[in-house]
């Protein structure tokens, strides 16, 4: 990872401290995974609802662009299928989700939890410790590395520790992806 403090140890014990401080968060999230479990194909309509319950999550109004709306859909889809998205469709997703790789990170992750991670400005600034702005949080390929690098910690031997300290912590089960991300979110200054 680009912060490479970062450990399995550092985050098991940063999760060892944490505390749930956001409850419609914690209520809010198996439902929005639920959603997309219930349906097998995402169509317009589901995108519509999905892409404004995951701006519920952010401090910005949606400005959601459907021109590309048959490209995005099937884009979805391959997501939904377990498809791993290359720099061009997440361009394509990020210009009608808001034009954000942070929007349209949360919609991935909804969408796959276990290959999509959820990305923000506060993510972005301890995975690059040593930038003093967000300046390159909307580009795919930062997305991209941040993924990869997410994914590759989560092979540890050890990450089910991590995920049983935050799955008891949030009274549910999630990913490998969510753990780490989780961590990092809320028991990182």
């Amino acid at each position: 990872m680009k912060n490479t403090t970062l450990t399995l140890n550092f985050l098991l014990d940063k999760a060892s401290n944490l505390t749930v401080r956001n409850i419609s968060y914690q209520q809010s999230y198996p439902e929005f995974l639920e959603y997309f479990q219930s349906i097998s194909n995402i169509e317009k309509h589901h995108l519509i609802i999905a892409s404004h319950f995951t701006y519920g999550w952010m401090p910005t109004i949606l400005n959601l662009d459907l021109f590309d709306e048959k490209d995005i859909l099937t884009i979805l889809n391959e997501v939904k299928t377990g498809k791993l998205l290359d720099a061009i469709s997440l361009s394509k997703v990020k210009k009608a989700i808001n034009n954000s790789m942070v929007g349209s990170s949360k919609l991935l992750h909804f969408i796959r939890p276990d290959l999509y991670a959820i990305w923000d400005s506060r993510i972005f600034k301890k995975y690059y410790p040593n930038k003093k702005s967000t300046y390159g949080i909307d580009n795919p390929n930062n997305y991209l590395q941040y993924l990869n690098d997410l994914t590759e910690f989560s092979k540890q031997s050890d990450i089910e520790k991590l995920r049983e300290k935050v799955n008891g912590l949030l009274g549910y089960p999630v990913s490998a992806l969510r753990a780490i991300e989780y961590v990092l979110f809320e028991g990182i200054n």
